[in-house]
């Protein structure tokens, strides 16, 4: 009798622990891979895997990651709808609707990319041993480079030339019609290995180009919105839980592991 009493008191409890289960949203970027995309309505991308395995760890909380635009991503986040999105900068000077941050996810890096026969010259200095040269570089991203290097380009002395896409800006670099390309690491190598794959270029042109420089990096987050007027009274709760997951995957250099699954290496400068 006691023990049917005591399994049942257990198995009211685990009954309870599930009930109070919450469900809440993050909103990801569905064109920003490899790091967050969609394909046929789903998120994938290596900040969506992390995220994934984070929600199967934590305690009381799973995670349902909706993809879609950026700027209606920070507009559900703005209104208050979204509890939270992936992967922002840190945006406390200027994000008043954003709050608070996790610990840091991973770190970006923004590399300049160069022919070989460029540096054959010696150019250890950015931007002023580029003087001269094509530079390349996705339209839209107008913070790459940096203040010294715009105001080289807005006085004639680097060229600056912007392509839509990260495809079209190696095919330029690859094929001597600029001479350097300022991009996101990971960026650069999930879709050098794509284009690869396709045959888009020839095994052995990637070896005609190298990795010259750091020109920046900035940590992501996973931010919760600072717009929902308390009705989401668990944030800090919620962070805590995930914080303490994410540093254990830190810890154990799964991160590590996840960008292989995507790269197929991990892309470091030797």
């Amino acid at each position: 009798m006691l023990f049917r009493s005591l399994l049942l008191l257990f198995l009211l409890h685990i009954s309870s622990s599930n009930s109070k289960e919450r469900t809440v949203d993050i909103w990801v970027n569905d064109s920003h891979p490899p790091y967050t995309y969609e394909v046929n309505g789903v998120a994938q991308g290596v900040y969506v895997e992390v995220l994934r395995r984070i929600s199967s760890k934590m305690r009381g909380y799973k995670m349902k990651i909706i993809p879609a635009p950026w700027q209606r991503v920070k507009a559900k986040v703005k209104s208050g709808e979204a509890f939270g999105f992936a992967p922002p900068y840190y945006h406390g000077y200027d994000w008043d609707y954003v709050w608070p941050y996790s610990i840091p996810m991973m770190e970006e890096f923004v590399i300049l990319m160069c022919r070989n026969k460029v540096m054959e010259s010696s150019r250890k200095i950015w931007p002023d041993d580029f003087h001269g040269l094509v530079i390349g570089n996705n339209t839209g991203y107008d913070g790459f480079g940096g203040p010294k290097f715009r105001y080289l380009v807005e006085k004639g002395k680097i060229k600056l030339q912007e392509a839509k896409t990260t495809e079209q800006n190696i095919v330029m670099l690859i094929y001597g019609r600029s001479d350097c390309y300022m991009v996101n690491r990971l960026s650069f190598a999930w879709e050098l290995q794509r284009m690869l794959k396709s045959k888009k270029i020839k095994q052995g042109q990637q070896y005609t180009i190298q990795e010259v420089l750091v020109l920046s990096s900035d940590p992501v987050y996973l931010a919760l919105t600072d717009a929902d007027n308390g009705q989401y009274h668990f944030k800090r709760d919620f962070l805590q839980e995930f914080n303490n997951q994410l540093y254990r995957m830190q810890k154990s250099k799964e991160l590590d592991e996840i960008v292989k699954m995507f790269i197929g290496y991990l892309p470091v400068k030797h």
